[in-house]
């Protein structure tokens, strides 16, 4: 017994100064407006990696500035989140050890007047908004109840980002416009794009709903 023990201890320690030799990084680095350059506080920036136990984060100063220490080495994937700003998330970061510095800019999200000034009409030579991910719209008990079926247009933003924003309805059903236009809105789209390049556009969307077999 005293021998398994004293082993016990010994490869408790071994594994402990192992640990300590393990190359360890401190990330610093700054989050500015994007637009503005302005520092950025309180946004949360937080570093993930195959080599790190679950996630370490850090919250930035009035400065922008903000530090994350005893990373080890590896292949880091960030993320920044501020209300009012679009989150992002820059490339992987390869981190060997040391101090690294990066420097992060993070857009504004637009306002409503932004996007609608900013936004063209869809035409025909350009590259129809496809859509990548998002819910679909969710029957309400109400529409369920009165047998609501039909279609509805809705004419919407579709941001160079993908994003689905300021929509109308032109034609809509009863009680189903709010969720409809929710679902939208919760979507992303690859952008139209015209000369191969992202623009916002305004866009109508044709919905046709059915109701949910029972």
């Amino acid at each position: 017994m005293r021998r398994a023990a004293l082993a016990f201890v010994l490869s408790i320690g071994t594994a402990t100064a192992m640990a300590a030799q393990m190359p360890t990084a401190v990330l610093t680095g700054v989050v500015v407006d994007a637009n503005t350059q302005a520092p950025v506080s309180e946004a949360v920036v937080i570093a993930r990696s195959p080599s790190l136990v679950g996630e370490q984060s850090a919250i930035t100063d009035e400065s922008g500035a903000f530090e994350i220490t005893w990373l080890p080495a590896g292949t880091y994937s960030l993320a920044v989140r501020r209300d009012g700003f679009e989150p992002y998330a820059p490339e992987p970061l390869t981190i060997k050890g040391g101090k690294v510095r990066v420097r992060i800019a993070v857009a504004p999200v637009p306002t409503p007047a932004a996007i609608v000034e900013t936004a063209v009409e869809f035409e025909e030579h350009m590259t129809a908004p496809e859509m990548l991910s998002g819910p679909a719209p969710e029957y309400t008990p109400e529409a369920i109840e009165r047998g609501v079926e039909g279609s509805m247009q809705i004419r919407c933003v579709v941001t160079a980002e993908g994003q689905v924003r300021a929509c109308k309805v032109v034609k809509g059903l009863p009680f189903m416009n709010v969720a409809v236009v929710g679902a939208l809105e919760r979507r992303k789209y690859k952008p139209a794009a015209a000369q191969g390049k992202p623009v916002d556009v305004y866009y109508t969307f044709n919905i046709r709903l059915k109701l949910p077999s029972r």
